[in-house]
């Protein structure tokens, strides 16, 4: 493989940070709604929001949600579609319910900026262990 490809694929390895300043904004059974301000650790090598920073908060918000059912909870499949790139600013996460049963929950979440513009679209289902 020719060296210059090689270091670019190895440009791919890099630390991210950031979720760890999220902040609960509401929280209810099947509900949550967090804020997160995009910071520099939170990019990719292109200089925008890293996709695994996306999925993350998306996986938090519907874990969130599920756990408020009283309930403990694991990620048992996500599906997300990456819609807009951002770089900077402040972002909401909002995971709402559209099934609870008695082995698993599903949750739509949805990324927005300030203005309403969808970063990303993703549906979350959570393997339900029992009463927290």
């Amino acid at each position: 493989m020719r060296q210059d490809i090689l270091e670019g694929i190895r440009r791919h390895i890099q630390p991210l940070a950031g979720v760890e300043h999220a902040q609960i904004l509401e929280i209810a059974p099947g509900h949550a709604r967090l804020a997160l301000d995009v910071l520099p650790c939170s990019l990719n090598l292109y200089g925008n929001l890293h996709g695994g920073v996306i999925f993350t908060l998306c996986d938090m918000a519907a874990g969130m949600a599920t756990y408020a059912y009283e309930v403990s909870n694991v990620t048992q499949q996500g599906c997300i579609h990456f819609i807009k790139s951002v770089d900077s600013g402040k972002l909401y996460v909002q995971a709402d319910a559209i099934h609870k049963g008695s082995k698993t929950a599903i949750h739509h979440v949805v990324i927005t900026t300030p203005e309403g513009k969808t970063v990303a679209d993703a549906t979350f289902t959570m393997f339900l262990f029992g009463p927290v």
